[in-house]
């Protein structure tokens, strides 16, 4: 089984923090409709050549919620139909997650999600501190938030996310914790919290350094928010998001556990047939190769079994169930503990170890990055 991703790259605004590809301001139903076409001929020439079977569907950004319910629901339409053949109408698809902002969200959108079989809503709400949202570019104030998420309260959807992000400027020691219980408070049928730690460029270090809490701070910060979220029942599965039991991101484990995806859309990324592919990042150069009846791949890379290796390893332990050994052992015809039993041993103190898994220990969860690089 695997995923397909799908890149809307149209957004009202540039977050100053956000390093994914967007076009802010665009705002051209006809750029939107010729766009949506491009994507479904990308798909269809792509799946020629794909030979998994397609379980998730994932509409990232960008902010996808742009598009609106009618062109959302007429690119979902033909996605489907292209895929449920794909799929020889044996296998459904088990979740369709869809980025939306809070802005964007009114009756007509949440009726439209909610006519969607296994929708999962992300929103990201990040903050309510209105300042650092002015600060970090989000058109959004604390009225907007309460209303939209009192709005999908009120509807019948289920599987939602929302996306918080530790240690914004302005940001006090409480303030990450008590907007999560705000939120769960307006939305306790939220099943998923995505944590981040909030990555800047050096230019925006420099420019925000007095507004930004140290790097101890946001250690201490960030903990306070997942110790909140565990006291409310959520548990950490990845070292940046946390659920209810059976509310796992599946189309996101996918990508930790190696499997094959599509990518389709301008800068979008795929992975399948032991290469990975990245897509032409201009608009314009995108739309000329679909025209034409070429793929818009701008760079591919082989990878070999020394980079699958290293992906998996790296990525495994980014999950609180870290690195499955049978699963290593067969994908890669060797034994893991064979090859690795002198590092671990060097460094037990880090690991859960056991003859199922090898997992990195709470207390240590936030350092995966730098545990992993031992495995290497």
């Amino acid at each position: 089984m695997s995923g397909l991703y799908i890149h809307i790259p149209f957004c009202t605004y540039k977050c100053s923090y956000c390093n994914f590809y967007s076009i802010v301001n665009m705002n051209d139903r006809e750029i939107y409709k010729k766009y949506i076409e491009s994507l479904i001929s990308e798909l269809k020439l792509r799946i020629q050549n794909y030979k998994s079977y397609i379980e998730t569907i994932y509409l990232g950004g960008g902010t996808p919620s742009v598009l609106g319910a009618d062109l959302l629901k007429y690119l979902l339409d033909n996605i489907l139909n292209i895929v449920h053949k794909h799929n020889e109408n044996k296998y459904l698809i088990k979740e369709i997650t869809i980025e939306s902002n809070i802005n964007d969200i009114n009756e007509e959108y949440i009726k439209f999600l909610e006519s969607i079989e296994n929708i999962r809503l992300s929103l990201g709400v990040q903050t309510f501190n209105e300042k650092s949202l002015a600060i970090i570019n989000r058109h959004t104030d604390k009225r907007d938030i309460i209303n939209t998420l009192k709005l999908i309260n009120k509807s019948s959807l289920e599987n939602v996310s929302l996306d918080f992000i530790c240690a914004l400027p302005l940001n006090s020691e409480n303030q990450i914790r008590d907007d999560i219980l705000f939120s769960f408070d307006l939305l306790p049928k939220t099943k998923h919290f995505s944590l981040y730690y909030l990555e800047l460029t050096e230019s925006l270090k420099n420019k925000w350094k007095d507004l930004l809490p140290n790097e101890e701070e946001s250690v201490i910060y960030y903990k306070k928010a997942s110790d909140t979220l565990e006291g409310l029942g959520f548990k950490r599965y990845e070292v940046s998001n946390y659920s209810i039991h059976n509310y796992n991101a599946i189309h996101n484990s996918n990508y930790w556990l190696l499997k094959d995806y599509i990518g389709i859309g301008v800068s979008a990324a795929g992975c399948y047939n032991d290469n990975r592919y990245i897509n032409i990042k201009i608009l314009k150069d995108y739309f000329n190769c679909i025209d034409k009846n070429n793929l818009p791949t701008k760079e591919i890379e082989y990878l070999d079994i020394n980079i699958r290796k290293k992906e998996f390893i790296f990525l495994s332990l980014r999950t609180a169930k870290g690195i499955n050994i049978h699963n290593y052992n067969k994908f890669f015809n060797e034994i893991f503990y064979d090859n690795y039993y002198y590092i671990i041993n060097n460094n037990k103190e880090y690991f859960n170890i056991s003859n199922d898994y090898l997992s990195i220990k709470k207390s240590y969860f936030d350092y995966v990055d730098e545990i992993s690089i031992l495995l290497f």
